[in-house]
């Protein structure tokens, strides 16, 4: 393990987990065809090997979430070439800290006909500032910082195997 960091979760837990949320995402949508968007960055290894996993028809497309400040006020984009009219649509998200961006997410793509829920690899349970809770979470935590299997801190640690916080 590298110096500085404490490991919060194992990668034989991730893996555990990860295979739970698959089979109860693929008894839920099962005899449907499923469109996972994946938001990159934070999600990526999770995202990877949750599709692994999944027995269900898929299709798949990636969003990234466009942050910026226009005058104080925060602009929030995103972008897909999927047409998600009438699709089951699982969000599959890193981390989820506010809600805020999952909740604005969500309303778009139902506005467009999509049914929607969220699968997050972590929640911060205690950093919601909107009434929403996700559908599938592998882990609740209350810490500032988790990094590790794809989640960055200042663009560091996201190849670790395992979740991890600073020491």
């Amino acid at each position: 393990m590298a110096e500085g960091i404490v490991e919060l979760y194992s990668a034989a837990q991730i893996a555990e987990r990860v295979e739970t949320l698959a089979g109860e995402i693929s008894r839920a949508y099962a005899g449907r065809e499923l469109t996972v968007l994946g938001v990159v960055e934070d999600g990526f290894m999770f995202l990877a090997d949750l599709l692994r996993k999944l027995d269900v028809p898929l299709r798949v497309a990636f969003v990234r979430y466009d942050h910026r400040s226009l005058g104080g006020v925060q602009d929030l984009n995103f972008s897909t070439q999927l047409d998600l009219a009438r699709r089951d649509v699982l969000l599959v998200e890193g981390v989820m800290e506010t809600g805020v961006t999952q909740e604005y997410l969500s309303k778009q793509l139902e506005s467009r006909g999509a049914s929607v829920k969220l699968c997050v690899l972590v929640d911060k349970v205690d950093s919601h500032r909107v009434d929403l809770k996700p559908d599938w979470c592998a882990f609740e935590t209350r810490e500032n910082y988790v990094f590790g299997y794809g989640l960055g801190m200042n663009e560091r640690w996201r190849n670790l195997p395992y979740l991890a916080r600073p020491a």
